[in-house]
Formats: structure tokens, C-alpha cells, sequence
């Protein structure tokens, strides 16, 4: 049996090419071809197809909420696509934290469809090149954010967070590292200033999201 595929397109001409694409690849079935969100959310329900791939920009509403539908005990659609013109920041991260498990644009060639469709059944989650090096360059900024701010952190400042992140009071630190209470309060206003928080709740919270500790 091949797997089953819905195309989530307003635009006639663009959804007549992803058409083409994949009757000719011949490797997926074609249950579905529409141009809103509530056509596509009748068919998730209905059909459940193996594979969406849908646009992001409808006429009726956005591509991300049908990926969201995904997650509905009642649809039985696991896998989802994107393809579409925005590339930017904004588009990439809602439809991947939507759970979309690839990402293309339009001005990629559409007859590779068919093997981006094939990559994704595989495990694998297909990209576009642009895409791939934005993230890549967010995910390289992000460490060098994290190693610079662990940097600036002396050791003994970070010695204290990871004790104040265990839920030790400033008095049971100083105890434990022999210093008084003022100095272990000192070195926690420094680990404050230097991660741009105001309490431990938030110092911890930003420590374990730049991977401090």
C-alpha cells in the first residue's frame, strides 16, 4: 500500500504542480488536494492520510493550525510538511514547535517533493537549504551566548548557582563553602546582574535554558 498524502494549497496554479509532482513520482497515494483550512481539517478527520503537506498563508486561516490538529486523539495523521515563501524566523519556529517534521520553500524544485515526502517516512526531516543554515546560525549563536555567559561566571559564582539551584539557602551555602552569609549573598547579586534576572526562581530558569547548568 502506498502512503497516503493530502496537499493543503490555495493557489490553484502551485497546487496543480504539487499535483503533477507526486502522480507522476507515483510513490504516494493522492487522497486530498484542497485550498483551505477547513477542507483539509474535514479530510485530517475524516481520512487521516499518512503525510500532510500544506502551505502556511490560507485563505481561512494558517497551515500551522492544521498541523496542531495533528496532536487530536481523533486524527490519526502523524507526519506534516510545510512548503511555502516565508522563511523567516517567525514562520520556521511556529510551524516546527507545531510539530511540522519538514520545512521547504516554493522556489525549491517541486519534482523533489516526492524524496523529501520518502525522507520524512524514513525518519529523517527534510529541509531546505536556506532553512538548514538559518537554523544552524541560531543554534551556533545560542551555544556561544551560553559558553560567553559561563565565561563571564567566575568559578566560584557558578559553584554557588549550582548550589542555589538545588535549593540551598544562602546561609547553608556559606556554611558549606566556609565563607559567611553576606559574601555567598554578594556573588548572588553578581550571578543576578550577569544573567539579567531579579530572583532564584528566574536565575535557575535562565541558567538551565542557556545550559549553565
Amino acid at each position: 500500500m502506498k502512503p497516503t498524502l493530502l496537499i493543503v494549497e490555495d493557489c490553484e496554479a502551485t497546487r496543480e504542480r504539487l499535483e503533477t509532482a507526486i502522480v507522476q513520482g507515483n510513490q504516494f497515494r493522492l487522497i486530498g488536494s484542497v485550498g483551505s483550512c477547513k477542507s483539509a481539517a474535514t479530510i485530517l478527520q475524516d481520512r487521516s492520510p499518512e503525510v500532510l503537506l500544506t502551505d502556511l498563508d490560507l485563505p481561512d486561516g494558517n497551515g500551522v493550525e492544521l498541523i496542531e490538529m495533528l496532536k487530536l486523539p481523533n486524527v490519526r495523521t502523524k507526519l506534516a510538511i510545510v512548503i511555502t515563501i516565508f522563511g523567516d524566523e517567525g514562520h520556521v519556529i511556529k510551524a516546527l514547535r507545531a510539530g511540522a517534521s519538514g520545512y521547504l520553500l516554493k522556489d525549491d524544485d517541486f519534482i523533489e517533493i516526492n524524496s523529501a515526502i520518502t525522507q520524512m517516512l524514513e525518519g529523517g526531516s527534510p529541509i531546505s537549504p536556506s532553512i538548514a543554515r538559518y537554523l544552524l546560525k541560531e543554534l551556533s549563536l545560542a551555544t556561544s551566548t551560553a559558553d560567553d555567559l559561563e565565561e563571564r561566571l567566575s568559578k566560584r559564582e557558578h559553584e554557588i548557582l549550582m548550589l542555589v539551584s538545588k535549593g540551598y539557602t544562602s546561609k547553608e551555602i556559606g556554611g558549606m563553602l566556609h565563607v559567611s552569609f553576606h559574601t555567598v549573598n554578594a556573588h548572588v547579586k553578581s550571578i543576578y546582574k550577569k544573567l539579567s534576572v531579579s530572583n532564584r526562581a528566574e536565575a535557575i530558569y535562565e541558567a538551565t535554558r542557556k545550559g549553565i547548568i
